[in-house]
């Protein structure tokens, strides 16, 4: 390349002050000519005099940044009186924030995250995503069901395993919405998960807070194992407690998976008082009543959980040394596609029928405590 360098000290100052400043070469391809075999290219940007080269800078800049946005995964934010919620159906149909204006105080209902976290991290990263077609592990990713022997890829977090299902790592198109309320749909065709299906999610905000309603559809021609579930992340505070009415827990290996059923687990006692949030927990509970209570006392503020009846399970994970714990309603216990006939019992798992559908909803619903 045929290039002249000079120092120039307004370039260099515009180039400091440039958001998303990409390489030279390629803000100035538009001023670059090249023979026929690429053998000879000549760069006309340093002959440009000082004031052209800051205007070449200036607008290839913004022809990028603007070409960016245009990239970059759309936002989608719903409102109703002093509640806000923020979507992301492109980033596994996530919602990156749920929260309230009270006078001048800001009340973060789930984590709130930057958007630009979730496209670096994913889903695991937002605020809440979806579980489809089925929530937390399959064991090496297999089983066996309707006489054929299922192998999923692992996932990348978690491997061997399969887990959480397809919905929080793909995305989601909106098919309806107003101003409160948004209808989400994910449609997946057959591969490793051998059965087409449609999922989607309708969320809205009304007086009550928000309310998420999810639906799976067997699209394929053989029966399908399906589960739903909702996997929030909530603000941890030092005084944060925890209130849910839950009958047993599943003790679990070293790799998570469910081995026992324990109805004198130490967790089960302080979370039906609504005593301080467990540490270390990551566990399933099953004969929940579909009620959970969080309690921020210092902010004088909580939310409930509401689930239907199809949430019949309920995953807590309480991380040491994180600023979040998660409050999960699912529909069936974890790994339960190879408990399922099993000594068991009950797993939650749903068979659904060439063209037959399963729903699930919750609401989460802010209330202040009387003082």
């Amino acid at each position: 390349m045929v290039t002249t360098e000079t120092s120039r000290s307004s370039a260099s100052s515009v180039t400091r002050t440039l958001p998303f400043l990409p390489s030279r070469e390629r803000m100035c391809s538009c001023l670059s000519w090249a023979s026929s075999d690429g053998s000879i290219v000549f760069d006309l940007f340093p002959f440009l005099t000082l004031s052209d080269q800051t205007t070449v800078m200036e607008r290839k800049t913004e022809a990028l940044c603007r070409e960016a946005a245009m990239q970059a995964p759309q936002v989608e934010s719903l409102r109703f009186d002093d509640t806000e919620l923020h979507l992301v159906p492109e980033l596994g149909g996530v919602i990156i924030g749920y929260s309230s204006r009270i006078g001048t105080d800001h009340h973060h209902w789930m984590r709130p995250v930057r958007l630009e976290t979730v496209v670096e991290k994913g889903a695991i990263a937002s605020s809440s995503y979806p579980l489809v077609p089925f929530s937390n592990r399959i064991a090496q990713g297999r089983f066996h069901y309707d006489g054929r022997e299922i192998t999923l890829p692992p996932d990348p977090l978690l491997p061997p395993h399969a887990i959480h299902g397809h919905g929080w790592r793909a995305a989601w198109e909106v098919s309806e919405r107003s101003e409160s309320t948004m209808l989400l749909r994910y449609r997946h065709r057959a591969d490793d998960w051998p059965w087409a299906y449609e999922a989607t999610q309708r969320c809205g905000l009304d007086a009550e807070g928000l309310w998420i309603e999810m639906t799976l559809k067997n699209l394929s021609e053989q029966p399908m194992p399906a589960g739903l579930g909702l996997h929030p992340h909530f603000p941890r505070t030092a005084d944060v407690r925890l209130k849910a009415a839950v009958a047993q827990a599943h003790v679990a290996d070293p790799c998570l998976l469910p081995i026992a059923k324990r109805d004198d687990h130490p967790a089960i006692a302080p979370l039906g008082s609504g005593g301080p949030l467990p540490e270390g927990l990551d566990l399933c509970f099953e004969g929940w009543d579909g009620s959970a209570e969080i309690l921020w006392p210092a902010e004088n503020r909580g939310l409930r959980v509401v689930a239907g009846p199809e949430f019949g399970h309920l995953v807590i994970f309480t991380p040491p040394d994180e600023d979040f714990f998660c409050v999960e309603p699912v529909s069936h216990c974890v790994n339960a596609v190879n408990l399922e006939g099993s000594e068991w019992g009950v797993t939650g798992l749903v068979h659904l029928a060439p063209g037959e559908s399963v729903s699930a909803s919750a609401r989460f619903q802010p209330f202040y405590p009387k003082i």
